[in-house]
């Protein structure tokens, strides 16, 4: 018998009872991980300490939601730690995004790194992160994660008469997008004596020729619905009623309904009883030609939000010297209007969409090498493999390894 097979039970009672876990927190999963080995559970006492220093750890708890930034972290860490190392996926986010299944910011730990156990709840209770510790034990010991108890098979169609839903229930990891309504305008009903005094006495006579419609939507909050060849009508007329500045231009993109909004937020500084109200002026513009008449004849604050949303959007405000050129993006920049929502979210390369490091990746064949001579012999033709190049021998090396760039 060998020296490795005599060593090897030893080597993983030795792994198994001395698991050091670095633990990842993000979310809420933390709580309850730092409860685990309080006092009250103690999972010290199954040969498992948490430590600092991801270089002297062989365990990682990835507590919690893991968004596309925070993935490359947990990558890195992962590749720090000392082999064999194993890795607890704690929580639901941390499994299949939990709440967030639906968002475009989270991503399963299972697409970063390999997951030996996952620890399931929002957020696991301590047993929960106990039982998995004794998993990835029982894997150290046997090669094989598997659970210490088998629950029961119970039919439950033969107690309960299951009830039709009206909607199913969404199933992740699917992903849904939705075409919903965006409310522009919207009325509200408050307790706002003065403003409801205001627009049917100031607002509603001086703009009856270019509004199309004001409302209340809160309290110290007016919505003034415009066509865009009636904006700049609107704007002088709420100049003259003493709301004298730009607070904020918006664009809202409605790509489902081939649309923009654009918004003009105004206020007074010049008039008291004006000052805490906000008046946005909207108006709709078609997405596929995004033109509006600039304001900035009327408000000279409106100057420099009018070019960050032609840098961000592309929508043209006529009358504003400085459409045609960017503003705050860099004039080389290869994305324009980066926040319509039809351009492409660019992010580097971190997930892991190959094999995990230490298993063998197929590689391309390498060209066929140049006939041999034929020999003075006559021999049965046998099938011979084509060598690889040396910096492909080298690259497979690399990966079987688990060395290399961790980015890809």
């Amino acid at each position: 018998m060998s020296i490795d097979k005599i060593v090897e039970p030893y080597k993983k009672w030795g792994t198994k009872y001395s698991l050091w876990p670095i633990h990842l927190v993000t979310a809420c999963c933390g709580v309850e991980m730092a409860h685990t080995w309080n006092p009250a559970y103690d999972a010290e006492r199954l040969g498992s300490l948490p430590w600092h220093a991801p270089r002297q750890t062989n365990l990682i708890l990835v507590e919690g939601t893991i968004t596309f930034k925070m993935a490359r972290v947990l990558r890195f860490i992962w590749e720090q730690m000392s082999d064999p190392k194993y890795v607890i996926a704690m929580g639901s986010c941390a499994a299949e995004g939990g709440i967030f299944w639906n968002s475009y910011h989270a991503v399963p730990v299972s697409k970063i790194v390999p997951v030996d156990a996952y620890a399931i709840g929002c957020p696991p209770t301590p047993e929960s992160v106990i039982q998995m510790i004794r998993i990835v034990q029982r894997k150290i010991e046997s090669g094989e994660a598997r659970a210490n108890i088998k629950p029961r098979t119970i039919d439950l169609t033969k107690v309960l008469i299951p009830s039709p839903t009206k909607q199913p229930a969404p199933n992740p990891p699917h992903r849904i997008t939705p075409n919903p309504h965006i409310p522009v305008c919207t009325e509200k009903k408050v307790d706002w004596a003065f403003g409801y005094d205001y627009v049917n006495n100031q607002l509603m006579p001086a703009l009856k020729e270019s509004a199309k419609r004001i409302v209340v939507t809160d309290i110290n909050r007016v919505c003034i619905e415009v066509t865009p060849d009636k904006i700049r009508d609107a704007a002088q007329a709420l100049y003259k009623l003493g709301f004298d500045h730009v607070k904020s231009v918006n664009v809202i993109d409605v790509p489902h309904e081939n649309k923009f909004y654009v918004e003009y937020w105004v206020s007074s500084y010049s008039r008291k009883e004006l000052m805490p109200v906000l008046v946005a002026l909207t108006t709709e513009i078609p997405r596929d030609n995004p033109r509006v008449p600039s304001l900035i004849d009327v408000w000279t604050s409106a100057d420099y939000m009018e070019r960050e949303m032609y840098d961000f959007f592309g929508v043209w405000f006529e009358g504003n010297p400085w459409m045609g050129r960017n503003f705050l993006l860099d004039p080389d920049t290869p994305v324009k209007f980066p926040l319509r929502k039809d351009v492409p979210i660019v992010r580097e390369f971190y997930l892991v969409d190959r094999e995990f490091p230490g298993v063998a990746i197929p590689t391309a064949p390498a060209k066929p090498a140049a006939p041999a001579k034929p020999q003075a012999t006559q021999q049965k033709p046998a099938q011979v493999q084509q060598p690889q190049s040396k910096p492909a021998q080298a690259d497979a090396a690399k990966q079987e390894s688990g060395s290399g760039d961790w980015r890809g």
